[in-house]
């Protein structure tokens, strides 16, 4: 019988490539397609390659090891973890497929207490009121954010869209780093990255630059609030009477007012108008002195060699008697007689209504003063006053040959009289005008001597009517306006006066918002004591005495063990 040899047994032989490194390269494949999909704006080819290579990766996995394919789908691991891990697929689609749905919804809910990211009721409520207003210019806001504020500017984009949607598209927005434009940052006066410039748009979108609101932070009631500041124009109005030798606003010499008017209508956005009592007069006059839709309206009297009518004075009266509002800036009557300021009808008009007038002689003062006797400085302010209360250290004001004010022992009822500014014990007055003209202004024994009062203010408390007498036709010129760099604060006090008239700062005082003051936003102190048990606590005894407590269940389940 013959011997049969048994046939040596076949072991497989292992891949040239282990199947793992297909698994490997499969999950490298998906990690490229996740990358993908949340980092590029569209799912583009790179994503969808690594997809293919994923999938190809399995599919060359399952032929070099299928054994271990079959064991991952029937094996133990599958009977028992498959079952969580479906459970878990699902629920991450329905996670994805929510958040999908809400997306697209663009449904917001602020969850803070202190609406952090979404406009307050009041804010709110004032931002709609600007969208549906048409007169309301368009608003924007220029964030100047650099490097520093990357992580803050995604949080503080969503109250920059609430006021956009709000506003119905109105106030709009804009990030600009000031490292990479400082040119734009300076023309904004910004000095600190972080800070926001508010500011209208004019009829082709460009900024009102030297009218722009600044907040120094990112504060909700602050942006507010100057949005609405820059947004209220208001109707503010200042007519200058057209008087014989007057001063007119149309001229830019250095008699003339051309820079007061500007600064009236360039930066505080008011109408300033020439205007001639024979018009305003009229019984179909365009101007309305006691218009009650205005905001604010002043009638300025710049100076005046002749005298006003009986009737033009009569029209005066009854424009203060009804709340209104004048300024009278004097001037000299040099062919001889009285000026406008101290004809007897005007003297009387201010004596009997206010208190106070216009005398016809000239204060000198060859102590104080610039170049010559006429050319008084004078820095003695009343420092509770509006008009005047800001002049103080170095300020002066320059009057040119100024009239003095005289005041009643005894204001009329319900007038209130304040002396605003005052010349030096130094000065004193000359009565002959004709003679000082032609260069005689020596003092002589017989002279009155200061101090006298060269401004002087009254307010009828009743009717609200309010008068402001300046000495001088030189306080509203552009020659003393020049010397501002100088601290001669001439002009500003011709302002002052028209805004304390019109209650201007009050109007854009009022124009604020105020968030209510929630219960979590009250300070909350404690002791050192206390706060150092916090500190104990929270630093050394939680964390602790939760790792503790870890290390001790695992001690006593290693003890369960053996």
């Amino acid at each position: 019988m013959a011997q049969q040899t048994p046939n040596p047994q076949v072991h497989d032989e292992e891949p040239f490539i282990p199947p793992y490194y297909m698994l490997i390269l499969a999950l490298a494949g998906l990690l490229v397609a996740f990358f993908v999909l949340f980092t590029q704006p569209t799912f583009n080819v790179v994503g969808w390659g690594g997809l293919g290579i994923m999938l190809l990766s399995l599919v060359a996995w399952v032929l070099m090891a299928p054994q271990q394919a079959r064991a991952a789908f029937t094996g133990r691991t599958m009977r028992f973890g498959g079952t969580s891990l479906l459970v878990t697929v699902i629920v991450i689609v329905a996670l994805i497929a929510i958040y999908t749905l809400v997306r697209s919804l663009d449904a917001r809910v602020d969850l803070t207490e202190r609406d952090t990211y979404s406009l307050t009721d009041e804010s709110r409520q004032a931002i709609a009121g600007i969208g549906a207003d048409p007169n309301f210019a368009p608003v924007k806001m220029i964030a100047f954010y650099g490097a520093s504020q990357a992580g803050s500017r995604d949080r503080d984009n969503l109250l920059f869209e609430d006021y956009q949607q709000t506003s119905a598209g109105k106030i709009t927005y804009e990030y600009i780093d000031p490292d990479r434009n400082p040119t734009m940052a300076a023309q904004y006066g910004i000095s600190n990255p972080g800070q926001i410039a508010v500011t209208t748009l004019d009829a082709e979108d460009n900024p009102d630059v030297e009218n722009a609101e600044i907040v120094n932070f990112f504060s909700q009631d602050q942006l507010t609030n100057a949005i609405l500041r820059v947004s209220a124009s208001g109707d503010f109005r200042a007519y200058f009477l057209d008087v014989q030798d007057g001063l007119q606003i149309s001229n830019a010499d250095v008699s003339g007012m051309s820079q007061l008017s500007q600064f009236l209508t360039d930066r505080l956005d008011w109408t300033s108008q020439m205007v001639n009592l024979v018009d305003l007069m009229s019984l179909d006059s365009d101007i309305n002195l006691n218009d009650d839709q205005a905001d604010g309206i002043v009638l300025n009297i710049p100076g005046g060699s002749q005298p006003l009518t009986d009737d033009q004075i009569a029209f005066l009266t009854d424009y203060v008697n009804n709340g209104g509002n004048l300024v009278i800036y004097a001037d000299l009557n040099f062919d001889g007689g009285p000026s406008l300021a101290t004809a007897e009808n005007m003297s009387n008009f201010l004596y009997d209504h206010f208190g106070m007038r216009f005398n016809e002689s000239v204060v000198l003062d060859p102590v104080q003063a610039i170049q010559s006797a006429q050319n008084i400085v004078a820095d003695d302010f009343d420092s509770q006053h509006y008009i005047t209360t800001g002049f103080s250290g170095n300020a002066s004001m320059v009057f040119t040959a100024p009239h003095p004010i005289e005041l009643a022992p005894t204001a009329p009822e319900n007038v209130t009289v304040t002396t605003l500014v005052s010349s030096s014990e130094t000065s004193y007055t000359k009565s002959d005008v004709s003679a000082l003209m032609n260069g005689d202004a020596s003092q002589t024994e017989a002279d009155p001597t200061g101090p006298f009062i060269l401004a002087a203010a009254a307010e009828n408390n009743q009717t609200g009517g309010k008068v402001v007498l300046f000495g001088s036709i030189s306080i509203p010129r552009n020659d003393t306006a020049a010397l501002s760099s100088a601290n001669i604060v001439d002009q500003a006090a011709a302002l002052n006066s028209m805004i304390w008239m019109t209650n201007f700062e009050d109007f854009f005082f009022q124009v604020t918002v105020q968030s209510a003051q929630s219960p979590q936003d009250t300070l909350i102190v404690v002791e050192q004591q206390t706060g150092s048990y916090i500190n104990l606590i929270s630093i050394f005894v939680i964390p602790f005495g939760i790792l503790a407590i870890g290390l001790l269940v695992w001690w006593n389940n290693r003890e369960s063990a053996r």
